[in-house]
């Protein structure tokens, strides 16, 4: 597991780098819950801390893909001192001179619930096809009967899919740049040159005077220069993006209209990994607080040490066991404090920190109705739990309804995703309260 986690990040949440998306985050729940300083008997602030960092990497399709396409770096000193295995591909284990790190999606509905599951790995171009194939059929079978985000993640899944999936041009150049010195390293010249030539024209430019220095050997040592430039094997032909075109518009399309009509002007309904999309940024460099600002002296105590992001303020009435999950994203240029209120009381369940630019999520949050306020400020008071000045105070609109199932054989949850920063076409508009209303307990 090592070789291809360069990091730790798969051994700090000990699963294998070839864990499922599921099984990443059963793992951080877990782990989390174990290591949290607010829920365990057995806290370790810096676990907490480790585990949160990696799975906010491995958490994210493209992150995680750019973290294990970094296993792959090699030198010319290397290749030359020795035989380094050329990449093989995830799914039938044979070599494949030209991989990607490919993430193809498969969307599950039902009714008012939608999930996004990634598929993803180091593919071959023919492996690559089947997979994208054969995610796009399984979501036009269980993808479309969610509302709304079902028609609307399924059309957008199927014509990923059919157009190659997603995949980022560095962690395509630098494996086939680690080819090339993996098959120089083996003897295999003419394979080497004719991907060097390939790598003269990466972004990398550090890469790209390599290759063009390894080209140079190469051609003293008598390669044929008249095949130095490989077929792309990643070419898909128009029968197959037809036919993910097909699936995305013909009757799927018809239906995702259907419920889009009937669902308009209403809210949407929370969804397993759902996300809201918001038409104006509540940032703190922005937004505008609709109370009066206090007026702050020198010698006010501060905090001393910062909360980290996910960290609860205060006691909470979260479960140590099962419950709900609220993940928050802040991509303001502020800190922000985030409460979760129950709908009739008005009292506090909990109250947790997110750092600028950070990600933080909480779980154990029990079943039923609650409202999401934050607040943006700078400094943090003596307590460490709520801000000298405010910069700005809103809420969520609407009422979040959170109901446990239980089948047969699991007990199902939902996850609340909210990102605090303005998203282009967003349906959802913020609602500013006041100071007062934020920090009433």
């Amino acid at each position: 597991m090592s070789d291809n986690d360069p990091q730790g990040l798969y051994r700090a949440l000990g699963v294998q780098s070839s864990a499922t998306a599921e099984e990443i985050k059963s793992a951080y729940r877990k782990l989390a819950k174990e290591t949290h300083p607010d829920t365990s008997q057995h806290a370790s602030s810096e676990k907490f801390h480790s585990i949160s960092a990696a799975y906010e990497i491995l958490n994210d399709p493209i992150r995680r893909a750019e973290y294990d396409s970094s296993a792959y770096r090699a030198s010319a000193q290397e290749a030359k001192a020795r035989a380094i295995d050329p990449i093989c591909c995830s799914r039938c284990g044979q070599v494949t001179a030209q991989p990607r790190y490919v993430v193809f999606f498969r969307v599950y509905s039902f009714v008012v619930m939608t999930t996004r599951r990634p598929i993803q790995g180091i593919f071959c171009a023919s492996c690559a096809k089947k997979e994208g194939l054969k995610s796009s059929i399984i979501t036009l079978v269980t993808g479309w009967w969610g509302a709304p985000w079902g028609p609307i993640y399924s059309i957008g899944s199927i014509l990923s899919n059919g157009f190659g999936g997603k995949h980022e041009r560095s962690s395509d150049e630098g494996m086939i740049w680690y080819n090339a010195l993996a098959f120089l390293s083996r003897g295999n010249l003419q394979l080497s040159y004719a991907l060097a030539m390939q790598s003269r024209k990466t972004l990398n430019k550090d890469i790209a005077k390599d290759a063009i220095e390894l080209i140079a050997q190469l051609e003293k040592a008598g390669v044929d220069t008249r095949q130095g430039k490989l077929r792309n094997p990643w070419r898909t032909s128009m029968l197959y993006r037809a036919g993910h075109l097909l699936m995305a518009f013909a009757l799927p399309g018809t239906l995702a209209l259907a419920i889009f009509a009937s669902t308009q002007g209403s809210r949407a309904s929370t969804s397993y990994n759902g996300s809201r999309l918001y038409s104006s940024p509540p940032s703190s460099a922005q937004y505008q607080p609709s109370v009066q600002k206090a007026i702050v002296t020198p010698n006010v105590p501060k905090c001393a040490n910062v909360p980290y992001s996910g960290q609860l303020l205060g006691p909470n009435r979260l479960s140590t066991t099962d419950g709900h999950s609220l993940e928050i994203r802040n991509g303001s240029s502020g800190n922000a404090i985030i409460k979760v209120r129950a709908e009739l009381s008005g009292a506090v369940v909990a109250a947790f920190f997110v750092r600028s630019s950070q990600t933080a999520q909480i779980t154990g949050i029990p079943d039923g109705r609650y409202t999401v306020q934050y607040a943006f400020g700078d400094a943090l008071d003596v307590s460490c739990r709520r801000f000298v000045q405010l910069d700005g105070a809103g809420q969520f609109p609407g009422v979040e309804t959170l109901q446990t199932e239980q089948t047969a054989t699991q007990i199902i949850t939902q996850v609340l995703s909210y990102t605090l920063y303005a998203v282009p076409a967003g349906n959802v508009t913020p609602q500013s309260i006041s100071a007062q209303d934020f920090e009433r307990q």
